[in-house]
């Protein structure tokens, strides 16, 4: 998404607003890898909110306590046990950053208030006679819908031309002779 995008607030509902939610609350990739350099304190788990993340500062703090009191070897063979973990944790980075991501896009989607029933709805009607009814009334509806698609004619309109309902379209030609049309109807009336 580009950058400017994301400043842009039209004080939107729906997807503009769950949209700019979800670009604040979502991981970025490259601060995920720039973190994963400081993961002597576990700082790519933390931002990543992983499991365990605090495994990393209490590991690295038992390595300094131990390279304190142990002999060297066994202080270096923890921290190269520790920089292979880490390691291993570069490489899954990105499936971590695409699972916490995807996770957010789904509570921020799950997250939109459903809209209300209207106010007097009642369920589905419980006789036919109410059922046959709604069936009518879509079928209509459906009728005149149909009627209305774009380069149709709506419903059976002969040649009467113009803007009410059930009347022919008129092309853009015939619109702008109808204003021409009107223009001179109106510098004439002035005059």
């Amino acid at each position: 998404m580009p950058k400017a995008w994301e400043k842009l607030d039209l004080q939107g509902e729906g997807l503009q607003k769950v949209q700019i939610r979800l670009q604040q609350m979502q991981k970025k990739r490259a601060t995920a890898y720039l973190r994963w350099l400081g993961f002597v304190f576990g700082l790519h788990r933390f931002y990543l909110q992983r499991p365990l993340a605090w495994a990393y500062p209490v590991a690295s703090l038992v390595v300094v306590i131990l390279a304190l009191i142990l002999p060297w070897p066994f202080a270096l063979a923890l921290a190269i046990a520790i920089l292979l973990v880490a390691l291993g944790d570069l490489l899954q980075i990105d499936k971590w950053l695409s699972d916490f991501n995807r996770e957010q896009r789904k509570a921020a989607w799950f997250a939109q208030q459903t809209p209300a029933a209207p106010k007097d709805f009642r369920g589905r009607p419980e006789n036919l006679d109410q059922a046959a009814q709604w069936e009518k009334e879509l079928h209509a509806y459906k009728s005149v819908k149909e009627s209305e698609r774009g380069g149709h004619p709506a419903g059976q309109t002969g040649e009467k031309k113009g803007f009410t309902p059930g009347s022919r379209r008129m092309s853009f030609a015939e619109q702008e002779r109808l204003l021409a049309e009107i223009s001179r109807k109106e510098k004439k009336d002035e005059g």
